[in-house]
């Protein structure tokens, strides 16, 4: 089943619709790409409550991604998504006094603001979920959500791979010997290593022989290609509902890319908002540069063709 025939939902009821009580919009980009910093500036606005991760396992993107799913199975997980953001927004973890208050130091509304979330009067009906790893599969979450709004943020894949294996040492010797690591949830066994299920067959032993840079960037660079071919389609881009957000013109001009992320999201602007914008630094761009040079080309050679759509070779 191809990724347009996955998007053939049949239009909602006036039932269904009325049942819908929250709007969901949803960040990704492959990790390491800024949406961390990004989801920070969006938690700052009052009318959204921002959730990274631990909703989603990150294997679901992956199996249905790399499995051959039938059309119900695929549905069911589609629907089973978006029952779980529900689910979050009708849980404790949600309407928690806790949650209430940090919310309002994140995103202040004066005293009264706080009277309510002392009281536990949340208002809130948006949600705007970040996972990384739905890079791995986006026409998975524009089909579950076909009301959200998407933000794409991608970033110089060689920075990408240098951040990874800094922060998280990933995709590793040691990290190939199993399936634990959330890059690799599904992978098949060559020797005494698993190779992920997003290296092409055939080349198992060319990813198995990279430096752990190079595996990142090749995993990047599946990501991304992934992105572009999905967010490329003609229905899609008509759709108006995916924003392209590239890090490094965020980075370098924050305020008027804020904007644009407001515009996207129907959202207004607020004090706190701006002020988390102007956070925004350009100290990380461009620091695989420090990189030996063996290892860089590398990372072009194996990801070419992706950073030269991208505009970063």
């Amino acid at each position: 089943m191809s990724p347009t025939q996955r998007l053939e939902r049949a239009p909602l009821s006036p039932k269904e619709a009325s049942l819908l009580k929250y709007q969901y919009d949803i960040v990704l980009g492959c990790p390491r790409s800024g949406t961390t910093f990004l989801m920070e500036v969006l938690n700052t606005l009052p009318d959204a409550e921002c959730v990274t991760g631990t909703i989603l396992p990150v294997s679901i993107p992956q199996i249905v991604n790399a499995a051959d799913l039938s059309p119900t199975l695929y549905d069911a997980l589609a629907v089973g998504f978006e029952r779980a953001l529900d689910d979050y927004m009708e849980s404790g973890r949600f309407h928690s006094r806790a949650a209430a208050v940090q919310k309002w130091v994140n995103a202040p509304t004066g005293l009264r603001g706080l009277y309510d979330a002392l009281r536990l009067r949340r208002s809130v009906r948006r949600m705007i979920y970040k996972e990384p790893f739905l890079s791995f599969a986006p026409e998975f979450v524009y089909y579950a959500l076909p009301d959200a709004k998407i933000i794409h943020i991608y970033r110089d894949g060689r920075d990408c791979a240098n951040s990874l294996i800094r922060t998280y040492d990933v995709l590793s010797d040691e990290n190939l010997t199993h399936l634990m690591g959330a890059e690799m949830r599904l992978g098949r066994k060559v020797g005494d290593a698993y190779v992920p299920w997003w290296v092409e067959d055939g080349r198992e032993e060319e990813f198995l022989a990279a430096s752990p840079f190079g595996r990142a960037i090749w995993m990047w660079a599946y990501m991304v290609r992934r992105c572009d071919h999905f967010f490329s389609l003609p229905e899609v881009e008509a759709s108006g509902r995916v924003m392209l957000l590239r890090y490094e013109e965020f980075m370098q001009a924050p305020e008027a890319y804020g904007e644009k992320i407001l515009e996207h999201l129907g959202l207004e602007s607020t004090r706190a908002f701006r002020r988390r914008l102007q956070t925004a630094h350009t100290g990380s761009i461009g620091k695989h540069e420090r990189r030996g040079p063996q290892e860089i080309e590398e990372a072009e050679r194996l990801a070419g063709p992706e950073l030269a759509r991208y505009g970063y070779l």
